[in-house]
């Protein structure tokens, strides 16, 4: 058997691109703070002040518990701003353990014909360097950004769609997934489901937002990747819940593969590693290219049977949540502190109408999310459903490797009957 190497991998992180129009909140925040300092003032409102020269730091830091070894920076981008910054590409060309990605804002059909905003697609990249203007380096070129936004995009819109995004990195080999699907979002519950099921890895651990999806989301994970293993919904399941029933027919006429969960710190500013992806590599010294590789290439049973990933963290809490936007806005008002010396009615003007923006947004948000999490529960009782799947007379795991070409279900989202590996690898079949 050939040895595994651990690493330990920050796969969704951001810098100081996803300031200004990168940003989702820029418009509403600048649009604040102009309302009291005028419409010319140089004051500008950004989330995030951390320089690709201080994530190469923390791959130094061999102090760091657990010790880091690759990061992919996932800035934000969007049809006004999807160009990297000479100084991460710089970074990416000079450090090997750096990649460039990228998390970019998409809208999808809602199951009433309507497109509206949809989860984030992390993008990674491919196994193979690409060219940049100070050398070759991991991750995405600017090239394979701007294909994305010329190829995707819904037809008499400026967004990129969801789907095509994925698709369009699928056939292209790029290692992608979806973005804490559950959060800061308009789709349905039904379309918000399909898109999960599609995009074969989702974030369900997210260190900037709180728990509260991520219990949904793994079950959705496990709901799958049994459907995908031949159970299916009893009878009665299926006439309760016609959503789950509607689900599990696309999966299975789609061909659709087994899902993998996945962590993130979506940093911005602090403690980038709170959320990490321990990565078991044939290497001693993985690359992100043998990350990309592994995500996009091999089996997902050899991933199952090796445990290749696990996630290592939590989600937020509503106290680290606060910890964020506090430091945010603090750093923000040191920044413009030298514009509003002279007149601090102006300073607590901009405080005043930048956390009501804040709050405003973080409790859309919120009742979003809620929304979701309240429907699931009346429209998709995964609890339930769990326990009444049928399981099949037989599963044959070598059909499930010739049409599985996708990846990686974790352990504990398959039914414990897959997880013998030993009886697997010895018999390539189990009868149940």
């Amino acid at each position: 058997m050939s040895v595994r190497f651990p690493v330990f991998a920050i796969t969704h992180v951001h810098t100081e691109a996803s300031n200004g129009p990168a940003s989702e909140m820029d418009a509403m925040i600048g649009g604040a703070i102009r309302e009291v300092l005028g419409q010319d003032t140089p004051v500008r409102w950004s989330e995030c002040f951390t320089k690709p020269a201080r994530l190469v730091k923390l791959l130094n830091n061999k102090r760091n518990k657990p010790p880091i070894g690759i990061i992919a920076v996932t800035d934000h981008m969007n049809v006004r701003s999807h160009r990297y910054r000479d100084n991460l590409m710089r970074a990416v060309a000079a450090e090997p353990r750096l990649a460039s990605c990228a998390e970019i804002t998409t809208a999808e059909k809602d199951t009433d014909g309507v497109f509206r905003r949809a989860p984030e697609v992390l993008v990674y990249g491919s196994a193979n360097k690409v060219k940049g203007p100070y050398g070759d380096h991991y991750g995405l070129s600017q090239e394979i950004i701007d294909d994305i936004f010329e190829n995707c995009r819904v037809p008499g819109m400026d967004e990129v769609r969801t789907s095509l995004v994925m698709a369009h990195c699928a056939a292209r080999g790029l290692a992608y997934m979806l973005a804490h699907p559950f959060d800061g979002h308009f789709l349905s519950l039904e379309a918000t489901l399909d898109l999960i099921s599609q995009a074969r890895y989702t974030e369900t651990v997210n260190g900037g937002f709180p728990a509260i999806s991520t219990r949904i989301l793994e079950d959705l994970v496990s709901f799958q990747n049994r459907v995908v293993c031949g159970w299916r919904l009893s009878d009665e399941m299926a006439s309760r819940y016609p959503m789950a029933l509607r689900l599990q027919e696309k999966i299975i006429a789609q061909g659709r593969s087994m899902l993998h969960p996945w962590g993130g710190s979506d940093a911005h500013s602090h403690n980038f590693d709170r959320v990490v992806m321990r990565f078991l590599s044939y290497r001693p010294d993985p690359t992100p290219g043998d990350l990309f590789a592994a995500m996009s290439q091999t089996e997902v049973m050899d991933h199952l049977i090796d445990g290749t990933f696990s996630i290592r963290g939590k989600p937020g809490s509503t106290l680290s949540v606060v910890d964020d936007v506090v430091r945010i806005v603090a750093h923000n008002l040191w920044i413009a502190r030298r514009y509003t010396m002279d007149t601090p009615g102006h300073l607590l003007g901009m405080i005043s109408k930048a956390y009501e923006v804040v709050k405003e947004e973080l409790s859309r948000r919120a009742k979003r999310q809620a929304s979701l999490v309240e429907e699931a529960a009346v429209h998709f009782d995964i609890n339930q459903i769990l326990r009444d799947l049928v399981p099949p007379r037989r599963l044959d795991l070598r059909e499930i490797r010739r049409r599985e070409r996708s990846h990686l279900p974790a352990p504990t989202v398959l039914p414990s009957h897959l997880l013998d590996a030993h009886h697997y690898k010895q018999n390539r079949s189990i009868v149940h």
